[in-house]
């Protein structure tokens, strides 16, 4: 399926694994450049290799102060362009259990 995506370029949270590795993989197979972030450099660095040319990684947590700034300039200087964002956490969500003990 042609999204129309190509070359657009995406900045993509909590993307060294799951829900948001998975799309990551999805935009650059269909062409669109990502930056991929998390806090764990070592999974950063593991996805942005297996992922390819198209994508670059970015350690960085959501909650740090300046963390938009620096995705957002890692977009502009790798690929000179941003066109989107998916803001993704990790972990697991509990809805309405609360807390575990």
């Amino acid at each position: 399926m042609d999204l129309g995506i190509a070359e657009r370029t995406y900045v993509l949270t909590g993307s060294s694994s799951g829900l948001g590795r998975a799309s990551a993989e999805a935009l650059v197979a269909e062409g669109a450049n990502v930056v991929v972030s998390s806090r764990d450099a070592d999974r950063v660095a593991a996805a942005a290799a297996a992922l390819g040319e198209r994508a670059h990684g970015v350690v960085v947590a959501n909650s740090v102060p300046g963390a938009p700034e620096k995705l957002i300039s890692a977009a502009l200087v790798r690929f000179g362009r941003l066109d989107g964002a998916l803001i993704s956490v990790g972990g697991l969500l509990s809805l309405g259990a609360g807390p575990r003990r």
